[in-house]
């Protein structure tokens, strides 16, 4: 189903449906790598715009016990500034 898209908020670029990857984050302690998420991307300045159906379908992906298909070993490491 292809959706429907507004001009970029920030730059009045055209926006298509184009699928990506998306880091989802909830919280401190989940991470999930979300692959063929459709996302509305602005020609211009690539800004990224999610339908809630699609958000919702993101959360209930990250939170799925399903098995995945593969497991990341990501480092974490904190910023130091001198």
């Amino acid at each position: 189903m292809k959706r429907r898209y507004h001009k970029c908020h920030f730059c009045g670029g055209a926006v298509a449906e184009r699928k990506v990857t998306v880091d989802y984050r909830w919280g401190k302690d989940l991470i999930t790598v979300i692959t063929e998420v459709p996302t509305g991307v602005c020609d211009a300045c690539g800004e990224q715009y999610f339908k809630a159906d699609v958000v919702k379908a993101m959360e209930k992906t990250a939170r799925s016990k399903q098995k995945p298909l593969t497991v990341l070993q990501v480092p974490v490491r904190p910023l130091k500034v001198a």
